[in-house]
């Protein structure tokens, strides 16, 4: 995870992106989490909320005064959709161990797989609380860049 200070219309906010696949980011903007993908010409598409929205930013129109700010809306957890659930290979490599079973509680960053990567072993862990689902390689198995490893609920 990298951590940056970004600064839009004079507001600072905090953002951390861990990359969740080949194209895939979370990007987590002052505690919200947004699910982003980038497409090959560079451009970052429409984020999809992964928790409550950030407000509308507009730019300044000059000689007009700034309006109080909005009280924000009440947080309504977004619909989980098949890519939130994927626990992905953040590189390629060899499972050397799975960890956990389908059924077992974990938190985000506990261990569910070991992963082989240019004489590294490399814990891969939860991005969130929730049960494993489903394992969907095997000890020993090649997996490439954002290959799905484990199925989360």
């Amino acid at each position: 995870m990298r951590r940056y200070q970004l600064t839009v219309n004079g507001k600072s906010y905090t953002v951390a992106v861990t990359e969740t696949g080949s194209d895939r980011f979370i990007v987590q903007i002052d505690g919200r989490e947004f699910e982003v993908q980038l497409t090959e010409s560079g451009e970052v598409s429409e984020p999809i909320p992964r928790s409550a929205p950030l407000p509308a930013v507009s730019p300044p129109v000059p000689n007009t005064p700034t309006p109080p700010p909005a009280s924000p809306a009440p947080s309504i957890p977004p619909p989980t959709t098949v890519s939130d659930q994927l626990i992905r290979a953040p590189m390629p490599g060899t499972i050397l161990q799975i960890v956990v079973t389908p059924g077992t509680r974990v938190k985000r960053g506990q261990p569910v797989i070991v992963l082989e990567a240019m004489k590294m072993n490399n814990s891969i862990g939860a991005p969130r609380d929730g049960v494993i689902s489903a394992i969907l390689v095997k000890t020993g198995q090649s997996v490439g860049y954002g290959e799905p490893l484990a199925q989360i609920e």
